[in-house]
């Protein structure tokens, strides 16, 4: 299966079944997302929201598949999980981009 595929907005499954994004939480606070070839900006958004707002970015591993790795503050008042937090109004719930309109935004041609 080719990496950029063909059309615009088609269903997108890797050959092999897993997904284009993935979080794991190994534990002591590290949240580990591997972002794979073919992935959207949609794909990293959708997943980035469930790492706590408190986590701060750690290293990058890999060289095909890519591993973001976070890991929370220690002592901070946000729970280390990988659930998102629930959404609370004002300054103090943080802020999340709306991305549902995302899809609905074309793509710009690339410059030769």
């Amino acid at each position: 299966m080719p990496i950029i595929p063909p059309g615009f907005d088609p269903p997108r499954d890797p050959s092999d079944g897993r997904p284009f994004v993935r979080l794991d939480a190994p534990g002591h606070g590290f949240y580990e997302m591997t972002v794979r070839p073919g992935a959207d900006p949609f794909d990293i958004a959708r997943i980035a929201v469930a790492i706590p707002t408190d986590a701060v970015f750690v290293e990058a591993l890999g060289d095909v598949d890519v591993v973001l790795v976070f890991r929370a503050i220690p002592g901070s008042a946000l729970p280390a999980t990988a659930t998102p937090p629930p959404r609370q109004p004002g300054p103090a719930g943080g802020w999340l981009p709306d991305v549902r309109l995302y899809r609905m935004v074309p793509a710009l041609p690339q410059p030769r």
